[in-house]
């Protein structure tokens, strides 16, 4: 029974002659809590046994028309209240009958038990409260609380376990980008020095050994493709690339890189076509040419017959660059897989290990782009990259300063490297090229050569401090517009940007030695116009 109800059924108890007093007497004792009623006066008028139960007065105290005051007073003097003089929590709780405000309390008594009190005013005068046992209640109450606390901690604790593992987690990715620039160098150093050996080996061998040549510089370019690409995979994950944005003219772009596929596709009877290539955009133009090249390249491994088409679109935005090819196509089911690391098609044997898409996709989300694939088995695939309309066209770079020399004859040229097995593979391909080399490991020993050259090939990572671009800003105050290319394992975005400010052209090793030998040549062009 609620305490409204109690309320009503003393107020229609006092007013009707339905209701006995030993009725009413009987209904208090059937409600678990205890009960006590006062009159206008603040006099005691009813009450259960529940309540002289809860509460254990003295013998005699609890009586019809006892104060109130009395009983409050002496719950205060044995410290029911809690600190405080007596007298002051009988006039706070009086004044609170007396005033007819409803209440509703938790009392924690001195021998442990925890007491709830609700009491509403009558509606004819005087007061009713109901007194509950919930010392079990607040038991459980409390150890949920200290389990929401323990609960709590943990999560704090393990929030700061988290937290500290995120920062290992970074200080480790820092600690691997650091590792995978470093590991870029010497890993590619012995492949460069490598390819170099097997070019200039090729120009002496016998004609019944440059097939072999041939397969050992094969491998040499697999093993490379392979240990760039796990490399750039790694700092792509790492965090370890920053793309340096700036505006790119699509058709000069890409038009120049289908060039340097056109020799694959040949030697496969395929045909190369470029289409309509307008607008620009602005973007990082080394991560663009390896998303183009990887297209590209896989579109002359997986087709056989027929053509490839390179062309672009402008949809709203956005420029759709296309690589169409006829190959054999790819099935429904391993659309969702292709861009996964080690994917590959088994329709066609080709080369590689399947990391190429992958890289693609990354570097793709780096640059803010967008992918897009259409393919149907047997006839044919389209793969896209979108990336947004930039309505700026690039600057026109000034041309390169002619350099002075002996016209038309062979090239004097200087080759820096900080490791001599480089330098020694560098001079032997040179060398067989027809052409006089000297050779140098750091700047003082190649200013040496500075007015004898009409070239320099030179590394980036040099010893002592030193770096190639310093080094050939030092020649060229020698030799003002002295050409040079920049042989390099590095691929930073300050380093590129270094090199453009000078004028460099950059190669990245293990280079093939034909991009060395087209190097040559513009320098030899330079030298007639001279």
């Amino acid at each position: 029974m609620s305490l409204q109800d109690v309320t009503r059924l003393l107020d229609e108890g006092s007013q009707s002659l339905r209701f006995s007093r030993q009725l009413l007497a009987a209904t208090f004792e059937n409600i678990d809590a205890g009960i006590s009623v006062v009159d206008a006066e603040m006099n005691l008028v009813a009450w259960n046994s529940r309540y002289l139960d809860l509460f254990d007065y003295p013998a005699g105290m609890v009586r019809v028309g006892a104060p109130i005051a009395a009983l409050i007073r002496h719950n205060a003097q044995r410290g029911d209240f809690g600190a405080g003089k007596a007298e002051h929590h009988v006039e706070k709780r009086l004044e609170h009958l007396r005033r007819g405000l409803e209440h509703s309390f938790e009392r924690h008594r001195s021998d442990g038990r925890v007491i709830k009190t609700v009491g509403g005013p009558m509606p004819g005068g005087g007061y009713v409260m109901s007194f509950t046992d919930i010392t079990e209640e607040a038991r459980v109450r409390e150890e949920l609380r200290q389990t929401l606390e323990q609960l709590e901690a943990r999560v704090t604790e393990r929030t700061e376990e988290l937290s500290g593992a995120n920062q290992r987690l970074a200080k480790a990715d820092r600690d691997k980008t650091r590792f995978l620039a470093a590991a870029s160098h010497d890993l590619l150093q012995p492949l460069h020095a490598a390819r170099l050996f097997t070019a200039a080996l090729e120009r002496d061998a016998a004609d019944s050994q440059r097939a072999l040549v041939g397969r050992v510089d094969s491998a040499i370019v697999a093993a490379e493709d392979l240990l760039r690409a796990l490399l750039d995979i790694s700092k792509l994950d790492a965090g370890g690339v920053t793309p340096t944005p700036e505006p790119i003219a699509l058709s000069a772009f890409v038009a120049d890189l289908a060039e340097t596929i056109r020799p694959m596709a040949q030697e496969k009877g395929l045909i190369l076509r470029i289409g309509p290539l307008p607008g620009f955009v602005n973007t990082d133009p080394g991560l663009l040419r390896s998303v183009m090249q990887n297209f590209l390249s896989n579109a002359v491994r997986y087709t056989q017959t027929g053509k490839v088409l390179v062309g672009s679109r402008r949809r709203g935005d956005w420029w759709r660059i296309d690589v169409i090819d006829t190959g054999v196509g790819i099935e429904e089911v391993h659309r969702e897989t292709i861009f996964n690391e080690f994917t590959r098609l088994g329709q066609v044997e080709v080369e590689g290990i399947g990391l190429g898409l992958a890289l693609v996709e990354r570097i793709t989300r780096l640059l803010g782009g967008k992918l897009e694939m259409r393919s149907i088995p047997g006839k044919g695939s389209r793969f896209s990259l979108l990336l947004p309309v930039n309505d700026r066209a690039p600057q026109a770079r000034p041309a390169s300063a002619a350099g002075t020399g002996v016209r038309g004859g062979a090239l004097r040229l200087l080759v820096v490297d900080n490791d001599p097995l480089i330098v020694e593979a560098t001079s032997a391909l040179l060398g067989g090229m027809g052409h006089r080399v000297a050779g140098a490991a750091r700047l003082a020993d190649a200013l040496a050569h500075a007015d004898g050259i009409d070239a320099a090939l030179v590394d980036f990572q040099l010893d002592h401090g030193e770096d190639g671009l310093s080094l050939i800003a030092a020649l060229r105050s020698r030799r003002p517009g002295l050409p040079a290319v920049l042989i390099t394992a590095e691929n930073g975005a300050a380093m590129r940007a270094r090199a453009a400010a000078l004028q460099v052209l950059v190669l990245s090793k293990p280079v093939d030695p034909a991009a060395i030998a087209a190097f040559l040549r513009t320098v030899s062009v330079l030298e007639i116009e001279a």
